[in-house]
């Protein structure tokens, strides 16, 4: 490689400044080849002090001065004329079928590495256009909560149930108040089934406000009255399969529901529901007036319509005052600012906090689409190392073309088009693969049914728009690379550009593409086993062979008699929560008439901790199962006694009251257990015993047929109740639906670790092919020489052996500290953490697949007849 250096630059910048507009690219060519002509006669110095001299002659010459002249001049011819951009295409194409290998290895990366990014983008367009179908869009806002005190502030989408009250009360310019609570999910029993459905309690004002579509019924009246219910056209189908739902009344936990309307599924909406009942229901249910509470912010959601004459201003004072009335009802230290947020912004949100809805936010795509960035950037740096590697043959070209006139724009410009065009190439392929992509993905997502991904028109442009990025930000490298070669020097076989090396630069990206793709591996090892840790460990309790039978409207000890008269129940108990799955039954408790702590209650029936084998480190249970109406006799666990223990309370510690006034007495205290799923944190749990509070028959069974042990159940269920379906599960089972979110991650993260490894895979074939073409002849004198096959293996392979160890090298304590220190404890709390046996399977899976690229490619060259390869050109 030459070693003459690059002529003063101090000394190029002042001549191109005087020439301003005017062009120089062969003045500055005849400078530089003199430059080297001195450089290698009378040495640098010299060589430095002719080159200055003969810039400063040039500055005021006739020569300059008549190019500055000619260039002020109006005529103009474009450097991008339209027959210039056909060339760049031609080329381009003709480029592309010379070298099928480059184009193809190209296509494919770019492809697998764009599917990611597609799917984040079309979920971003999505989301971004949410609530735009309204037509009354923008005069609708969603009221939120901003609540601050001396340590720390946050905002809420939800706000006061009084506050609608108070703005229609107060306030003329407010047209409509729409006031919708959460938690309406009510369990509703159909042909002796019970089915669950979410949705909200919402005003009469919410089809008037809203443009939500109705099939059937009074968008008017339809939640006008108490215990009405509007159905979408999904559940109607569900329900009532071909006959009409109107005025048919559905028994449920809440009371009987009469069905006033039937609506379209939602789309393209920041709300996500199944069923509305109306707001009027909700307030009958409560003991206190809900609309006059400034004290419960949580779950109240509030949207207002203006009316036309008004704007965003008036509302945002009368927001402003009505903060200094909900402020009265808080300590003083705590400030109140109640804001507006127009329809179409509701989502994405930045950092809100008890919002309605779908739960996409800004942060949650930024780090999607991040992640999609880091599985296409190896594709990004495989265009870049390859069109680097083909230096050699494709500076010739650069070089001829920078002597027959070609500017360095154009020269860039050529290798930008070609970029560009490759990248719109791999967006074809990439949709392929996004197609079915995305409809795997929307299926692990709750909320994704209310969102329109399909290919529309704003769609198509972004993703072609994102192309063309892709395209650009792929060729700025090579563009830039190629268009400083010195033209000389490539016609003389050399293409160090600049100056510069850029070998480290090349080795810098090839050891970031496998070290992204060892960091995927070793992702999808170690959730595997976590998952599989989950499901094998002892939670603190015996799941094996307990079957659980929901109790659904039968009588409770009917069925624990006639169930456990059969000979393969060995035993058999109740529950109201199944262990192992997550607790929604939450209870304050007092032990000194002051201060109160939360906790967890679960009510279980006889034997219920002997049945589960839990182990107490306190106490017994002889006294829990007999509890008197004076005093209720539970169990704890250790994290309640922490707990209760911190107010250091100079009564029994042993006694506390619950909310409503019972009061409790401990007779037992249970080691600690994962009653919830490992992602949760263990809480303080009080078991109290309670048949008739409990929803779950737990029947541990030992039978060597268990299909016939089933139906003999079956059997014994249909004589109790006829009307109503027997139905069993394995706790095992629901346990492991427990931890459906890490089958979640593993299939996301495998599908990342496959795309990265294929993606470097694919990176490390084009390089070795390159490398081995451009040593053709060297390996044949090799061979001739006496070289063996192993030896010209390892010659071949061992740069690149090395720069994959030096991948792994990082990549091992980065996969510790993001694993082991950040993601493994927000996903699984109580997990075994990061292995080395996963670490250095990972690590060898990595080595194998690199070695195996490298070897297909290398065996070729290898194997060859040197006679032949000595005739290569």
């Amino acid at each position: 490689m030459s070693t003459i250096p690059k002529p003063p630059k101090l000394a190029d910048r002042l001549l191109k400044w005087r020439a301003g507009a005017a062009q120089l690219e062969d003045i500055q060519g005849d400078l530089e080849e003199l430059y080297e002509l001195h450089y290698l006669k009378k040495g640098k110095r010299k060589a430095d002090l002719k080159y200055w001299q003969q810039v400063l002659s040039l500055l005021f010459s006739y020569a300059i001065n008549t190019r500055k002249n000619h260039s002020a001049y109006s005529y103009y011819y474009p450097t991008h004329s339209a027959a210039m951009i056909s060339n760049y295409f031609k080329i381009a194409f003709r480029n592309f079928s010379k070298h099928k290998l480059f184009t193809s290895l190209n296509v494919v990366g770019l492809s697998l590495g764009m599917c990611i990014c597609l799917l984040a983008l079309s979920m971003a367009v999505a989301i971004y256009r949410a609530d735009e179908f309204h037509v009354k869009k923008d005069r609708i806002y969603q009221i939120n909560t901003a609540i601050s005190d001396s340590k720390n502030s946050k905002t809420f989408g939800s706000t006061f149930n009084a506050l609608g009250n108070h703005l229609e009360d107060n306030y003329p310019f407010i047209e409509e108040v729409v006031k919708i609570k959460a938690g309406f999910s009510p369990e509703i029993i159909h042909h002796g089934n019970t089915l669950s459905f979410r949705g909200y309690f919402a005003d009469a004002t919410f089809f008037t406000t809203f443009s939500f579509p109705m099939i059937s019924g009074n968008p008017t009246t339809a939640l006008s009255k108490p215990y009405s219910i509007v159905i979408t056209e999904k559940v109607a189908e569900t329900l009532y399969r071909g006959e009409d739902p109107m005025g048919k009344i559905l028994e449920t936990d809440f009371g009987p529901l009469t069905i006033t309307g039937v609506m379209k599924n939602l789309k393209q909406t920041h709300l996500f529901f199944e069923i509305l009942t109306s707001h009027q229901t909700y307030e009958q249910l409560q003991t206190n007036d809900s609309n006059t509470d400034w004290t419960n912010y949580r779950n109240n959601y509030l949207y207002t319509l203006i009316k036309p004459s008004a704007s965003k201003t008036d509302l945002t004072e009368a927001l402003a005052q009505s903060s200094l009335v909900a402020a009265e009802f808080f300590s003083i230290d705590h400030k109140i600012q109640l804001e507006s947020i127009e329809l179409t912004n509701a989502v994405p949100r930045w950092n809100i906090s008890n919002a309605i809805g779908i739960g996409w936010d800004q942060p949650s795509l930024i780090f999607f689409f991040t992640i999609g960035l880091l599985v296409l950037l190896p594709a990004i740096f495989n265009y870049t190392n390859l069109s680097i590697a083909r230096a050699l043959k494709r500076g010739k070209e650069i070089g001829l073309r920078k002597v027959m006139g070609a500017e360095k724009h154009q020269i860039k410009a050529q290798f930008l088009v070609e970029t560009i065009i490759l990248a719109l190439i791999a967006l074809l392929g990439s949709v392929i693969i996004f197609i079915p992509l995305k409809k795997e993905f929307l299926g692990m997502i709750i909320a994704a049914s209310v969102l329109d991904t399909s290919m529309g028109f704003i769609q198509i442009t972004v993703f072609i728009l994102f192309a063309v990025m892709i395209g650009v930000l792929a060729g700025i490298f090579p563009a830039q690379y190629f268009s400083k070669l010195n033209p000389i020097r490539t016609m003389k076989g050399s293409t160090e550009s600049g100056g510069s090396n850029v070998s480290g630069f090349r080795k810098g990206l090839f050891v970031f593409q496998f070290f992204l793709s060892l960091v995927f591996i070793i992702g999808v090892a170690t959730i595997a086993r976590q998952y599989s840790y989950a499901l094998n460990t002892n939670h603190g309790f015996q799941s094996n062979n307990v079957l659980t039978v929901p109790f659904k409207t039968l009588n409770k000890k009917v069925v624990l008699t006639e169930l456990s008269n059969h000979p393969d129940v060995k035993a058999i108990t109740t529950a109201s929560h199944l262990p192992g799955l997550v607790v929604e039954s939450n209870m304050q408790v007092t032990s000194n008439e002051l201060d109160t702590i939360d906790a967890q209650a679960v009510f279980v029936g006889n034997q219920f901790i002997e049945q589960m084998e839990m182990a107490l480190s306190w106490g017994s249970t002889e006294d829990f199962y007999q509890s008197n109406k004076t005093e209720e006799k539970v169990l704890v666990n250790r994290s309640f006694m922490k707990s209760i223990a911190v107010f250091n309370t100079q009564k029994d510690t042993l006694r506390f009251t619950l909310a409503d006034g019972t009061r409790c007495r401990i007779v037992g205290i249970a080691e600690d257990m994962n009653y919830e799923p490992l992602s949760k944190i263990i809480k303080p749990l009080v078991f109290r015993h309670s048949v008739e509070n409990s929803n779950f028959a737990l029947l541990t069974i030992s039978t060597t047929n268990i299909k016939k042990t089933i139906n003999d159940l079956d059997a014994i269920w249909l004589n109790i109740d006829e009307n109503t379906i027997f139905e069993a599960t394995f706790l095992d089972d629901e346990i492991e639906k427990a931890y459906y979110f890490l089958t979640v991650q593993i299939k996301f993260f495998s599908f990342l670790g496959a795309l990265a490894i294929t993606i470097s895979c694919l990176g490390l074939l084009g390089m070795v092919s390159y490398t081995t073409e451009n040593r053709t002849k060297e390996i044949a004198v090799r061979k001739i020489m006496g070289a063996s096959n192993q030896s010209l293996y390892f010659l071949l392979t061992k740069n690149f052996i090395k720069l994959i160890a030096i991948s792994a090298a990082i990549a091992i304590p980065f996969s510790y500290f993001f694993f082991e220190k950040l993601f493994l404890y927000s996903l699984i709390r109580y997990g075994r953490g990061l292995g080395i046996i996963e670490v250095l399977g990972s690590v060898l899976f990595l080595f194998m697949v690199g070695f195996a690229s490298i070897y297909w490619q290398t065996s070729k060259v290898a194997n060859a007849n040197p006679s032949d390869n000595l005739r290569y050109e």
